[in-house]
């Protein structure tokens, strides 16, 4: 081990062949040492054996950058067979653990054509973690702004809601389908969250007792004549509607099913 200051002083001939013998050993050990050089010069190798890393200094000669382990073999960097299982090729590869895309990245694909054309996939900034689940099918992703052909069926949950003081809310935005039991005399409001175009219906069951329903304003019927619910223990109504306008359902109600 040794460091020197690659400065060779006017001195006799035994002093300088001294003098530089130790700058040669500097150099062919990389200046090790446990403590840096005294002098520095820019891309100078150092040996830290304190440490146990090869450093080298960098361009402004203001700092030593790490290159590697001393100990390890190949300084412990990447070898070609460690880097195929830990880097992903340019031409693909398997990621063993989650991938994450950071805050300004997003997939991009190319497509089969090289040009000025791809398809990007990116989210809106979640506030919350979300999971979106792939279904274990083959098939084309439906997108809302295509019309689109299902082969399979499609259904829509059926959502119950209750009454309280009288006064029943359903909430357009939870569903389309739902349902509601009526345990006192009840008016069906008008609903939150009213969107044109959302379709659906309401089944309306009685209790044990003829209990009536009335509706809010924005519940519109053939005529202009809210309907009469039936009134027999435990008959179900169902109600089908469509929304016209963010203040107008247009409603039909089909009465006594059992």
């Amino acid at each position: 081990m040794a460091t020197h200051d690659y400065v060779l002083a006017n001195q006799d001939g035994a002093s300088f062949r001294s003098d530089l013998n130790n700058a040669l050993a500097a150099v062919v050990s990389n200046n090790s040492s446990s403590t840096e050089p005294s002098t520095t010069y820019a891309y100078q190798w150092w040996a830290d054996t304190n440490a146990g890393l090869l450093k080298i200094r960098n361009a402004a000669d203001s700092a030593w950058v790490t290159v590697g382990t001393l100990a390890s073999a190949n300084l412990g960097l990447l070898s070609t067979t460690t880097a195929a299982s830990t880097y992903l090729a340019l031409a693909g590869g398997t990621v063993t653990g989650a991938l994450e895309i950071g805050t300004a990245g997003s997939l991009v694909f190319e497509g089969a054509t090289a040009d000025g054309f791809e398809t990007t996939l990116a989210v809106t900034d979640p506030t919350a973690d979300r999971t979106i689940t792939l279904p274990n099918a083959t098939g084309t992703v439906g997108l809302l702004s295509l019309a689109q052909t299902f082969t399979a069926a499609q259904r829509g949950s059926i959502t119950s809601f209750s009454s309280s003081s009288g006064t029943a809310t359903p909430n357009f935005a939870l569903a389309n389908n739902f349902s509601i039991t009526l345990s006192e005399n009840t008016t069906l409001a008008n609903p939150t969250n009213i969107v044109a175009g959302q379709s659906g219906c309401i089944f309306i069951t009685q209790d044990s007792t003829a209990r009536t329903l009335a509706f809010g304003t924005y519940w519109d019927f053939s005529g202009g004549n809210a309907p009469t619910i039936s009134t027999g223990s435990g008959a179900v109504d169902l109600l089908v509607y469509v929304v016209r306008t963010t203040t107008s359902i247009q409603a039909q109600l089909l009465t006594n099913f059992s």
